[in-house]
């Protein structure tokens, strides 16, 4: 009777402490993604990939983008039908962060948001 109190003594500890080697490892991709509009907005968000998570609304397709284009936002290969006008709205976009270990710092200014969004596709879907 005490052994089995001992043993149930102890699983409680277990289920109810949290131990190091039951603990999660932290995400492979850690990036946060920035955009900020001239003279007007800016948004940022936190994007985990392996496992997905952060505050990124659509961060399982923004992980598989990312993903395909190992790690490197300027290689994105978004095929877009979308017909962006001509305005002159600059949209700075920026990730920083790391990617499986290695540090990740990406920016670059389009025109607008239409052509941010059509060359970024679900990373930018802020």
């Amino acid at each position: 009777m005490l052994r089995a109190a001992g043993a149930i003594a102890l699983c409680g500890a277990v289920l109810l402490g949290s131990s190091p080697a039951l603990a999660a490892p932290p995400p492979k991709v850690q990036v946060k993604v920035i955009y900020a509009v001239k003279g007007g907005e800016t948004k940022s968000v936190w994007l985990h990939c392996g496992p997905t998570g952060g505050d990124h609304p659509r961060a399982q397709a923004a992980c598989r983008l990312l993903e395909k284009a190992k790690g490197q936002p300027g290689e994105l290969n978004i095929k877009s039908a979308a017909a962006c006008k001509k305005e002159l709205k600059p949209h700075a976009a920026a990730v920083v962060g790391r990617w499986n270990g290695q540090v990740l710092k990406w920016g670059k200014v389009y025109a607008n948001g239409c052509q941010m969004r059509a060359a970024t596709g679900a990373l930018f879907a802020l």
